[in-house]
């Protein structure tokens, strides 16, 4: 019998479906601890079905066919599967399960064999529907409408229907267990079924083909003419799914560790896993959701911490219709009964479409996420909607701003949202709870850390940007340097080397949480200051060796089942290896990465919310979230290969710093081409790369790891050949490999990457332009002071003697040219 514990999700970028091992779409999961059956058909961002399971009978025997044993072979989109009853011991049932993206559905084909004596055998299909946009977990509505139509039976409730459909007909079909005729019937419905009677004898299988599908209720109709294609032909829907998966995955960056197998394999099990999230429903809606079960719409902020990831996977096209989407949504007043301020972003949105706000981070995500992506891309200007939206957010923030010390406020966008559907309805959305940042459910008033530290790094970029600035006669902004100083003033704890979690009433509340590690990720405190913190989040009370807690186990209010009083989040587990690299703390660093990787591993390429706080059990949780993957391959980027952006442009920078030379990194794609210039690199390269300009004009520096920015100068590798011998950081020890890489025939607009250095850590020869070059296998860790050996050139075909690295003969046949586009 199949796994009936594991989950397995297959996805098209517009539908789901959700089932275990068994072969049917059936998956048992813990919900706020109680075990619910998630099973079944996921589309547009609704949940269309609960458990869809076929059963076959004679007249003396019937067996579901989950309770046989099965054989399956599993791929990102589909499943193909083979069973064997016990009630029939000569049967074979093959069974091909697949996500479709147009029209969005499952399309499901079942084909029965045997080598025994001929017979006849009734299949029976049977689902609940749901019919809900999954905002809220649980939720179920009691009445429908059902109407039969050529190509099968519509289910309908409140603006939201599903298709049922099969091939050939039924031979019955009821509803609730009672025998149906057909027509319209409306009310409870509780079981949509079906049933075949098929024959079957020696050469003569037999075969049933089923679909699920659907969405708003008015685009069923114009969907038939593709079902019908789609139960005609099922390889052309599965081809479709199987191109959605691969022509993503060839076009996106590839890690090869060979000292680290470990975490190559997580990067590519969380590359698959980010994909899996990606949603183009309908209406002009794009973005990733936030996770599957319970999660399956847009999650404003979770999508904040997924993008970077899909940033430097190269996807710069989903990454600009996900903008597009939630800045759509920004309120230009106050919505009362929606909880949204002017200015604000919604929390959620879903297929409706249906929006919530209320939160009080999510709009300071967007400001960096735009500098972001402008900078990734080469994209310039910037877009004048996205401008307004900026600006909007700038206000919204400048009236929750205390005006004693610049910090922002937060905490009473739920009580607003209350009051005003009070009035009206006794309304329940599953966020009464006291506070509105990701720990929503603890009490984190008044100004919490996190906030602040985003609240810095928003201002940031909206000064850089020349966005945001008060109205004359108004006031001005406090100084950016002077919020600095306040977090650093008023956050300290001395007495634990860490940072309080919030101020309340001016008072500071002291909670030894993950949230204070953002401040070291922003470089906000000294390096020694900075060291201190993380090594203080790496005490048992907070790290376990499964990830980070939400809350140490020596608050008085610790509880290790509840959602933000204790329970381990990778995310949080993220949080530390982003702030122990920023801080120097490489060991520290790569232990986090490895937490993440063996959890990665454990859960068969999935990756839960959260776990209790006392023990590695998945509690309360998704099996798949969104977060709780894409920082983990941001901090591969970002920290372990130490690459940075280097403003509007064609590069990336990467910070120096020791470490393996085990590692291969293939296929990154950045922004449009800049312009470049010849002459003699600092390191005697010989060739340089002008430097990019920021949208608005001015020079954009790259971000530092942690504290100042670093002297930098950059060389660009040349040559038509496919690596660079840049070393991750995290890794130590001789002879490591190198870094893969495609700066000149890969699919790219730009044809290049750029490399900081600085002099302290200058290599001892001329480095070669040839990006395969690699180091000796002699050479050691590289540190401070230490020097770098000779890099060969070998294996570079396209970097003729003597040419400058800005010859336009050194680029690749393609360099010019991008496939980037969206999924």
């Amino acid at each position: 019998m199949g796994d009936r514990s594991a989950p397995h999700l297959l996805t098209s970028g517009r539908s789901a479906a959700l089932l275990d091992g068994s072969g049917d779409l059936t998956l048992l999961q813990e919900s706020r601890g109680a075990p619910s059956d998630w099973g079944g058909v996921y589309a547009r961002h609704l949940r269309l079905t609960g458990p869809w399971t076929l059963t076959l009978t004679d007249p003396a025997h019937r067996q579901r066919l989950g309770e046989g044993t099965s054989e399956f072979r599993w791929d990102p989109f589909g499943a193909t599967g083979r069973h064997h009853l016990s009630a029939w011991p000569d049967l074979t049932v093959d069974q091909q399960i697949v996500a479709v993206a147009d029209p969005p559905g499952v399309l499901r084909t079942l084909q029965i064999s045997t080598l025994g004596p001929a017979r006849e055998i009734a299949v029976e299909s049977e689902f609940v529907p749901f019919l809900v946009p999954v905002m809220v977990e649980g939720l179920r509505p009691g009445r429908f409408t059902a109407i039969t139509q050529p190509e099968g039976l519509i289910v309908r409730q409140r603006g939201f229907g599903l298709l049922e459909a099969t091939r050939p007909a039924p031979a019955r079909r009821y509803l609730n267990r009672a025998s149906w005729i057909g027509g319209r019937l409306e009310g409870p419905i509780s079981e949509v079924g079906t049933e075949h009677l098929v024959w079957i004898g020696p050469g003569r299988p037999a075969e049933i083909r089923y679909w699920i599908g659907g969405g708003r209720a008015a685009e069923l109709r114009r969907e038939e003419e593709g079902l019908r294609l789609a139960l005609d032909d099922p390889g052309v829907p599965t081809r479709a799914s199987e191109r959605f998966w691969s022509s993503w995955e060839e076009t996106t960056p590839r890690m090869r560790f060979p000292d680290a197998p470990w975490l190559g394999t997580a990067y590519d099990q969380a590359r698959r896993a980010l994909r899996a999230l990606y949603s183009l429903p309908d209406g002009g809606i794009a973005g990733l959701v936030a996770g599957y079960p319970w999660y399956a719409s847009i999650w404003c902020r979770d999508l904040a911490w997924m993008l970077p990831a899909v940033l430097w996977m190269g996807d710069f096209g989903q990454v600009r219709a996900s903008l597009d989407t939630v800045f759509r949504f920004q309120p230009s007043r106050d919505l009362p009964i929606l909880g949204a301020r002017k200015g604000s972003l919604p929390m959620q949105i879903s297929t409706g479409p249906v929006l919530l706000f209320g939160t009080a981070d999510t709009p300071l995500y967007y400001p960096d996420l735009v500098d972001r992506y402008l900078d990734h891309s080469g994209e310039a200007p910037m877009p004048e909607g996205w401008a307004r939206a900026l600006e909007g957010i700038a206000g919204w923030a400048r009236a929750r701003r205390d005006p004693s010390n610049g910090l922002l406020t937060h905490g009473h966008e739920v009580e607003d949202l209350v009051a005003a559907t009070g009035a009206v309805a006794r309304v329940r959305f599953g966020i009464d709870q006291p506070d509105t940042t990701i720990w929503d459910s603890a009490d984190r008033r008044d100004q919490a850390i996190d906030i602040q530290v985003l609240w810095y790094t928003a201002q940031s970029v909206l000064a850089r940007r020349g966005i945001g600035a008060p109205p004359p006669g108004r006031g001005t902004d406090p100084g950016i340097d002077r919020l600095a100083e306040t977090i650093r003033r008023e956050y300290r704890w001395p007495e634990e080397g860490y940072l309080v979690d919030s101020l309340r009433a001016g008072r500071p509340v002291r909670a030894l949480r993950p949230n204070a590690l953002r401040a070291v990720s922003a470089g906000l405190l000294p390096r020694p200051e900075a060291r201190r913190l993380v090594e203080r989040a790496a005490r048992p009370d907070l790290l376990t060796p499964w990830g980070v807690r939400t809350l140490a186990s020596t608050d008085p209010s610790y509880a290790p089942a509840v959602y933000h009083q204790g329970q381990v989040w990778s995310l949080a587990t993220a949080w530390l290896a982003d702030a122990a690299f920023a801080a120097g703390d490489r060991e520290l660093g790569m232990g986090a990465l490895r937490t993440l990787a063996d959890r990665l591993a454990v859960e068969g390429g999935y990756a839960h919310e959260c776990y209790r706080g006392d023990r590695p059990e998945p509690f309360n949780s998704c099996f798949l979230l969104g977060f709780s993957i894409a920082p983990f391959l941001t901090v591969l980027f970002e920290r372990l290969w130490g690459l940075r952006r280097e403003g509007a442009g064609a590069s990336a920078a990467r910070a120096p710093g020791p470490g393996s030379r085990s590692a291969r990194r293939s296929r990154r794609r950045y922004g449009r081409p800049r312009s470049r210039t010849s002459g003699s690199a600092p390191d005697g390269s010989g060739s340089t790369g002008a430097r990019a300009r920021s949208g608005s004009g001015g020079p954009a520096p790259a971000r530092s790891p942690s504290g100042p920015t670093a002297p930098k100068r950059s060389w660009r590798p040349a040559g038509r050949c496919g690596s660079a011998s840049w070393a991750p950081m995290g890794l130590k020890g001789p002879n490591r490999g190198d870094l893969e890489g495609s700066p000149c025939h890969r699919r790219s607009r730009s044809g290049a990457w750029s490399r900081s250095t600085d002099r302290s850590r200058r290599s001892a020869g001329s480095p070669s332009r040839c990006p395969r070059a690699r180091s000796s296998p002699s050479s050691g860790p590289m540190g401070p002071g230490r020097r770098r050996p000779p890099r060969s050139s070998k294996g570079c075909a396209g970097a003729p003697k003597g040419r400058s690295g800005s010859s336009a003969a050194t680029r690749g046949p393609r360099a010019g040219r991008s496939t980037s586009r969206p999924a």
